[in-house]
């Protein structure tokens, strides 16, 4: 063990098994000039701490052979080494495993990851804890060599040695403090309590700490003991200059305040209990940060030891105060969006926590939780800019206090998504009475830099219910509701359901599944003929893809279409269906001994539409497969096109030439704009069933196909009527002169195999204008519960 006092700033020896962990330590603390030692084990640090003689351990629990504890009660079984500190160094966090490294003989515990500021703090604390027992046992020696040497002197050099030592002593206890984890508050009331309680201080048992608070010059009382209620009322603020107390801030210097000075009576002190006033101000670098008060007795003075004492004192408290802010800076900026300065959504998520712990000790505690997310927030970004969004975000952000009348329980989840917590509520529609003024404001347009911004928002509310144990459960069920909002138009609300929660489950399993199921090969094409209402004959196949799950059998695309198109899924998914149905028709075309296979259907997402290279995967599959592009029909939905119509029309003219025919799927039922219509290089309308199975009631019904069959003839386009089911349908369309049906009048999508069989011979046998009786007997199967809820 050394017994000289370390050189400054100390060596630290760096015990851990993991080279990347000493690496950053020895970074981060060599950059603070500390000397720094590493080994790799338990046994190492053994051996080098007899050499080195380091001032610090910095010891990882965690090792092979020989782990942190052991280790450590080595070290404190060797007379030597035993006090030498032991800081311990893990990634575990249970509380018995902290106690364990304490009873080892270790005197602090740094979590990994490391935090850098928390690591130097300690690090300086227990070196500085450290150096001040050195020196205490320096004082003890040299009072021994003293007594020995000078006995005559020996009661005045004990009181002056024990005066050091209480010194010392008191500066560690205040030093122990700051390793506490308390609000800065509290740690300078215990520290006013410590001081006061120093038996060789001239002091009365009263005093307090002023503390600046951030940007401002007063300065106020944070921690007092035993003033009376009057003096805390006139003194309870202050400033540099105005007063007796002020001019120890305006000095920056220690000031000792006789009961007779006339700034002391003014002040208010001079009507207390006769006495002195020590004003100690508390300054950094930068500035004042507060001002320690302590009341002494009447006309005291303070000897220099006691000078040097507080302003070691103002010292410590000073890097106290530093760091606690730098602390609370930082947690601030973990918990808060810097956009809004909202809390964010970590800071929900412990107040959620509190709120269900709340719940559960008290039945009749009932709380609700809102989501709201600005509705297509991010074409506003992609098209204003994203400093005009952020602008948009904080117009919202004062609407939305506006409603809440205050930011408590108001959140900031990131981008668009902001959270209410609405504590103690006692009915439900107080919750939803809150939720629609908040989405009436939020619809009123917005003025922002000479923009007239509409916008909509909408929301998800879930109640507070005993079956929540955590707050994650609760935020993830109003995320669900929120976006069933969506789903049904936004600019609304919903309240969530359990049965939603088994929905969402359900959706997700569906989705997991959906990943494998290419890789598993569970899609099969079904294809379904579509006739010519001039010949009856079958002149081409929509393909149609399907899944077979392993375990539920048949799913419905209604199902797992829309999720596909949700997760992107619908990407790989549609270039599997273009090139199994080329490979199919091509088959089928050999196998039949048909010179070239027939038309061929394959509709396109609005995902696969917006890829930049559609036209070179299109052209690779049909070199690949030899499918005859004049034989290929991509069907695009009319509102994907008319999205943005002008790239639209780009997209559409490139495709052409690669010699395929364009067809507009569910015409009629978006919003074409005619002057585009035109343009689009399209071959074929498709008329909607929802058209088709209105046609019997009549008037507008019919009239809407007339128009549409109409458009396509100026157009020189032909027309395609899907879901014909009924033979008066199929007779009310070849009277239209519509070209082209599909339906299960005529079939139900097949697989391939079936499609050969059957479809084959309709092919070759034109069923000629005897082909509108061949269903002569067939029901409406409108009427039929069979009937299929959609073609996908």
């Amino acid at each position: 063990m050394r017994t000289d006092q370390p050189s400054s700033p100390g060596l630290i020896l760096i015990v851990d098994d993991e080279a990347v962990n000493r690496l950053i330590l020895e970074s981060n603390l060599k950059r603070q000039e500390f000397q720094t030692h590493s080994v790799a084990s338990g046994r190492e640090c053994l051996e080098a701490v007899q050499k080195l003689k380091p001032d610090l351990i910095l010891l990882d629990i965690i090792m092979p052979e020989m782990d942190g504890f052991q280790t450590c009660r080595a070290l404190k079984a060797a007379a030597q080494t035993r006090d030498v500190p032991v800081i311990f160094l893990s990634a575990l966090t249970d509380a018995d495993i902290k106690t364990k490294g304490f009873e080892a003989g270790g005197v602090d515990y740094v979590s990994k990851p490391f935090d850098t500021r928390e690591l130097l703090a300690r690090v300086r604390t227990h070196l500085t804890l450290r150096n001040q027992e050195i020196q205490l046992r320096g004082y003890s020696e040299k009072l021994e060599e003293m007594v020995n040497e000078r006995t005559s002197k020996l009661k005045r050099a004990e009181q002056e040695l024990q005066r050091n030592y209480d010194m010392q002593t008191a500066l560690n206890r205040l030093l122990r403090l700051t390793l506490q984890d308390l609000p800065l508050e509290e740690l300078l009331q215990h520290c006013l309590e410590s001081l006061l309680n120093i038996s060789w201080l001239t002091l009365q048992d009263r005093g307090c700490i002023y503390l600046r608070e951030d940007e401002s010059t007063g300065f106020r009382i944070v921690a007092q003991r035993n003033l009376s209620q009057q003096l805390l009322e006139k003194c309870a603020n202050i400033a540099a200059g105005e007063c007796a107390c002020g001019k120890a801030l305006a000095e920056q210097r220690i000031v000792v305040i006789q009961d007779d000075d006339p700034t002391h009576t003014q002040s208010g002190f001079g009507e207390e209990e006769a006495h002195s006033n020590v004003c100690i101000p508390i300054a950094s670098a930068h500035g004042n940060l507060g001002m320690l008060n302590l009341f002494m007795h009447r006309d005291s003075r303070l000897t220099s030891q006691e000078s040097a004492f507080f302003g070691a004192v103002s010292n410590t408290l000073m890097q106290m105060i530093l760091y606690k802010r730098a602390e609370e800076r930082m947690l601030h900026h973990v918990l808060h969006e810097p956009l809004t300065n909202l809390p964010n959504r970590t800071a929900l998520l412990d107040a959620l926590h509190r709120e269900v712990q709340r719940s559960h000790e008290a039945d009749d505690h009932r709380f609700a939780l809102i989501l709201v997310n600005l509705d297509r927030f991010n074409r506003f970004n992609e098209s204003l800019g994203y400093d005009l969004g952020d602008k948009l975000i904080l117009s919202s952000v004062r609407r939305i206090r506006d409603v809440h009348k205050t930011e408590q329980g108001v959140f900031h989840l990131g981008g668009d998504g902001f959270a209410f917590l609405v504590r103690d509520v006692p009915e439900d529609a107080d919750a939803l009475l809150l939720v629609e003024r908040i989405l009436d404001d939020l619809r009123q347009p917005h003025q922002l830099d000479g923009h007239e911004i509409q916008t909509s928002a909408s929301a998800g509310i879930v109640y507070s219910d005993t079956r929540y144990s955590r707050g994650e459960d609760l935020l993830r069920d109003a995320d669900i509701a929120l976006h069933l909002a969506k789903s049904k138009g936004r600019g609304r609300f919903q309240v969530f359901s359990h049965v939603m929660h088994e929905k969402a489950r359900q959706s997700m399993q569906t989705f997991m599944d959906l990943r494998q199921a290419l890789q598993r090969k569970e899609f099969v094409l079904f294809y379904q003929p579509i006739v010519s209402l001039q010949t009856g004959a079958t002149t081409g196949v929509e393909a149609l893809i399907r899944w077979q799950h392993p375990e539920r059998g048949m799913v419905s695309p209604a199902e797992f279409i829309p999720l596909a198109e949700e997760t992107g899924l619908i990407l790989p998914m549609g270039r599997w269906v273009l090139q199994t149905a080329c490979s199919d028709l091509c088959d089928m075309a050999r196998n039949a001994n048909i010179s070239e296979p027939f038309m061929v259907s394959v509709n396109l997402s609005g995902k696969q539409f917006a890829q930049p290279d559609l036209y070179e995967q299109v052209e690779a599959i049909l070199q690949g497969t030899g499918f005859p592009p004049e034989c290929l029909k991509l069907e695009i939905t009319e509102s994907v096109v008319m999205d943005n119509a002008e790239e639209a029309t780009r997209i559409l003219e490139r495709l052409k030439k690669l010699n395929i025919k364009i067809s507009i799927d569910d015409f009629g039922t978006g919003y074409s704009s005619l002057s585009y219509l035109h343009r689009f290089s399209a071959d074929i309308l498709k008329v909607d069933r929802s058209f088709v199975s209105r046609m019997h009631l009549g008037g507008e019904n019919l009239e809407i196909i007339r128009t549409i069959v109409t458009l396509a003839q100026a157009l020189k386009m032909q027309v395609i009527a899907e879901g014909v089911e009924t033979r008066d349908e199929l007779s009310a369309l070849a009277s239209l002169n519509c070209d082209y049906a599909q339906g299960f009048y005529f079939a139900k999508p097949m697989p391939l195999d079936q499609l050969q069989r059957t479809a084959l011979r309709d092919i070759t046998q034109g069923l000629g204008p005897l082909f509108l009786e061949r269903r002569e007997g067939s029901t409406d199967r409108r009427k039929s519960t069979g009937r299929r809820s959609t073609d996908c």
